[in-house]
């Protein structure tokens, strides 16, 4: 069965619509760069409203000290941290949560991921000013080399437009969607977030 993840979650309702269509995980973004960045006080709101659900809690930090990282998990009960910067392999052995760790790709692939013990390996689209949210996709033949696809999530661009390729073409079955199912960067679009939940779970 395919899996899906909502990242860049703000609002409430958004939310609780998620756990309703049964998303497998939902993503808050500690990054105050990002324009779906989410204050830990609200997103607590919003975690303990979930927690009657079986969705899974991923708290999405950039660069951040470890410390703070591993407070905000257990103030907010995530289920997973999810590491969207340089954090190096060590790091990674001081998060106290289950952890996914994302890699940028570009036009070329590279097996940094290899030296990572984390729970899942994110490939995203690779931009020198974001961190994810680009709306944009990358070539999925370039992670063809990771062996074991049911560690993978593919992020980067998918869309109601192309998700059925992507679970096609990428020989993946979990899909983290951002952008693609949004009115405005935070805010989601109801009826773009049923129809991407529905082609994935098909």
């Amino acid at each position: 069965m395919n899996k899906v993840k909502i990242c860049g979650l703000t609002k409430l309702d958004d939310a609780i619509l998620c756990a309703k269509l049964k998303v497998d995980f939902v993503g808050f973004i500690f990054y105050k760069p990002s324009p779906r960045f989410i204050e830990v006080k609200r997103a607590k709101t919003i975690c303990n409203a979930l927690s009657k659900y079986p969705i899974k809690k991923v708290g999405v930090f950039v660069d951040e000290e470890h410390f703070r990282i591993n407070k905000i998990a257990k103030e907010l009960s995530l289920d997973y941290v999810q590491l969207h910067g340089n954090e190096s392999p060590s790091f990674t052995n001081k998060i106290k949560c289950k952890t996914i760790k994302a890699f940028s790709v570009s036009s070329v692939a590279n097996n940094d991921y290899t030296k990572y013990n984390v729970d899942y390996l994110l490939f995203d689209t690779f931009n020198k000013e974001l961190r994810g949210g680009t709306g944009k996709t990358f070539d999925w033949k370039l992670i063809s080399g990771v062996v074991n696809r049911e560690d993978i999530i593919l992020s980067g661009g998918l869309s109601i437009e192309n998700i059925n390729s992507a679970i096609k073409e990428s020989n993946t079955s979990f899909f983290d969607i951002c952008s693609g199912v949004e009115e405005s960067p935070g805010i989601k679009d109801v009826k773009k977030l049923e129809t991407i939940v529905r082609l994935i779970k098909l």
